[in-house]
């Protein structure tokens, strides 16, 4: 926190390789582009003036009001490092920065809803790639077999949806699709009312932060700012 306090996480972390996933897809599927896709029925699509017809999944993204933050990543050489570090500033409130260490390249970025380029952490390493766009935070809402964000099964506060789309993909197009959307919009309601209290005592809970200085704390489930996420520190 402001590089002046320490606070360590126990966790095993697994990191979904997008691009791979992504090539895979392409391969595995017919996929269009570009395209501007319109679900118009339970069972049909216009894209670029063709009708298509059978069972749709709406994958598209959130349609309506947001509190939209900005996200930007640089993708870096290697460095040499085994830990991912996150940077919390109270000059950027409801957000976060991050570095995080892959075997071929570094990831270091911010996120929030102003000026998020300043808080990017710079690295002495040569820059490979810039990326970034803009997330989305709300309340879920249901969408018969939706998937991703037109949901809003985004994770608060760092913007996660890979999650939502790998658990909702088991059982889209099935009976069990609302069971499971209710219980994932449960937790994320949780999670926006968390954050939307972060945000608006941010000086504040960043005092109460420091308590844990130099503390370990054990993540007992994901990593996400999930609601369950502290067990007690020692």
């Amino acid at each position: 926190m402001n590089n002046k306090h320490h606070v360590y996480f126990n966790v095993n972390v697994v990191r979904l390789n997008r691009e791979k996933l992504e090539t895979w897809l392409s391969n595995e599927l017919k996929v269009k582009r570009p395209v501007n896709a319109e679900v118009v029925g339970e069972g049909e699509v216009i894209a670029n003036g063709e009708r298509f017809k059978g069972e749709v999944i709406d994958a598209s993204g959130w349609k309506g009001k947001a509190k939209w933050v900005r996200a930007i990543e640089y993708e870096y050489e290697p460095i040499d490092a085994d830990e991912i570090t996150v940077f919390i500033d109270e000059r950027n409130p409801g957000g976060f920065s991050w570095v995080v260490p892959l075997s071929e390249k570094t990831l270091a970025g911010s996120l929030g809803y102003s000026n998020v380029e300043q808080f990017v952490p710079k690295l002495e390493k040569r820059v490979l790639g810039i990326h970034g766009g803009a997330i989305p935070r709300v309340r879920p809402r249901y969408v018969r077999n939706g998937v991703g964000d037109c949901t809003g099964l985004i994770k608060t506060f760092t913007g996660g949806g890979i999650f939502s789309i790998a658990e909702l993909s088991q059982v889209v197009l099935t009976p069990k699709y609302e069971e499971k959307f209710n219980q994932l919009s449960k937790e994320i309601s949780l999670q926006y009312k968390l954050t939307s209290f972060l945000e608006r005592t941010w000086k504040y809970s960043l005092g109460l932060a420091k308590l844990f200085d130099g503390k370990t704390l054990n993540v007992s489930s994901e990593f996400d700012f999930h609601s369950l996420l502290l067990r007690i520190p020692h």
